[in-house]
């Protein structure tokens, strides 16, 4: 029997959000740490009428902020 559509795009989501924050952060631990704070955060803005991005560009905006992807320049 085969999963749902839903369920194996949002496996799929899953799977590319752990590779690029670990990619970013290089540690597994940390990466299942800010697994569990991309999802606490989008939980916490989800009713927010500001946000009317769809569900992955959220998500990787949080990751993305959690990771450091912008806050620093860029080393020389």
């Amino acid at each position: 029997m085969s999963e749902p559509a839903n369920t194996t795009a949002e496996g799929e989501l899953d799977t590319q959000l752990w590779l690029f924050c670990y990619l970013m952060l290089g540690s597994v631990d940390a990466t299942d740490r800010v697994m569990r704070q991309i999802y606490l955060r989008a939980r916490a803005h989800h009713g927010d009428p500001r946000n009317r991005q769809s569900e992955r560009v959220q998500l990787f905006r949080i990751a993305a902020d959690l990771c450091g992807s912008g806050d620093s320049p860029p080393h020389e």
